[in-house]
């Protein structure tokens, strides 16, 4: 497990401008590898949400892209032309670092003026984005 310390707050500072980065290029293959599995189906799905009301075609991918390769290809294709010509610029702000423990961090900051969270878990000496690093454990 890896402890909080200085080299590890830099990694996870980069995570976080790739993550935006990867968002306003629509490389969600990039993406798909800053996060852990299931906050990346997390991710797809809310993205997605908009769009499911309005087709009822993408509504179904989109409820299979955890079991189903072919439905995940297609959804992230049409999302990430979705994000690549909506390519919105961020000004992010790094506000500080909370360890919950030696493998979870929550990393505090702003974007665009508004504070945001993002959640880090680290399994086998690697830093993920993980949406549910932020609960307790029980």
């Amino acid at each position: 497990m890896l402890a909080l310390n200085t080299e590890n707050e830099e990694i996870l500072e980069k995570f976080l401008l790739s993550y935006y980065e990867s968002i306003k290029r629509g490389d969600l293959q990039r993406l798909s590898a800053l996060m852990t599995r299931e906050s990346y189906i997390i991710y797809l799905e809310a993205l997605g949400f908009k769009r499911a009301f309005k087709d009822v075609e993408f509504k179904k991918l989109l409820k299979e892209i955890a079991d189903n390769e072919t439905s995940l290809r297609t959804v992230e294709e049409v999302l990430s032309d979705y994000l690549a010509k909506e390519e919105r610029e961020h000004k992010l702000i790094i506000n500080s670092f909370e360890s919950k423990g030696s493998d979870r961090v929550t990393l505090h900051y702003s974007e665009d003026g508004h504070p945001k969270k993002l959640y880090f878990s680290s399994s086998l000496g690697e830093w993920k984005i993980d949406f549910k690093a932020g609960r307790k454990k029980s």
